[in-house]
């Protein structure tokens, strides 16, 4: 199920990437890596203090960490501010 590569498992808690499909309660598979693409979705630790999950994308030397819910604001910060943890890789869902 998971290629190479160092993986790790978070739980949602919030609503911010729904229209994403990735709710409340879900696991989500996070591979380990520093580095990501325009429109991936991150793990991204913000002033080594908050960590949130969203898409990512990179406008001149700004980060735009951007929610799949319309009620929430897309966040912008400076290239210090944010560090990659990691790529979202899958969801994991109990019904």
């Amino acid at each position: 199920m998971l290629g190479s590569g160092e993986y790790y498992a978070l739980e949602i808690a919030g609503d911010s990437m729904i229209e994403a499909g990735i709710l409340d309660g879900d696991k989500a598979l996070i591979k380990r890596t520093d580095s990501a693409n325009n429109g991936d979705i991150i793990v991204a630790l913000i002033d080594n203090v908050e960590v949130t999950l969203k898409k990512l994308r990179r406008r001149g030397n700004s980060i735009a960490l951007e929610p799949a819910n319309k009620l929430y604001e897309t966040r912008i910060f400076g290239p210090d501010r944010v560090a990659v943890q990691g790529v979202l890789t899958g969801i994991i869902r109990y019904y």
